[in-house]
C-alpha cells in the first residue's frame, strides 16, 4: 500500500537505519562465507586450471 502524504520520498527508498542494518548483515554473511574452506571439487578444478595456464604460458617463449 502506498502512502499519499505529499512527501517527496522516492519509491523503494530505504531509511538510513535499515540500510545500515542491511550493510552490517551483508558484511557479516560475506565474512563468514569468505572464511569457509573451498569444496574439494572446486579446489581441484582451480588447481587443474592453474596447471593448464602454466603449461600454456611455457609455450609462449
Amino acid at each position: 500500500m502506498v502512502s499519499m502524504t505529499g512527501k517527496n520520498k522516492s519509491r523503494g527508498a530505504v531509511p538510513p537505519d535499515v540500510a545500515q542494518q542491511i550493510d552490517a548483515n551483508l558484511k557479516r554473511l560475506y565474512s563468514e562465507t569468505a572464511s569457509e574452506e573451498l569444496p574439494k571439487a572446486l579446489s581441484d578444478l582451480l588447481t587443474a586450471l592453474r596447471e593448464q595456464e602454466n603449461s600454456n604460458g611455457s609455450d609462449k617463449a
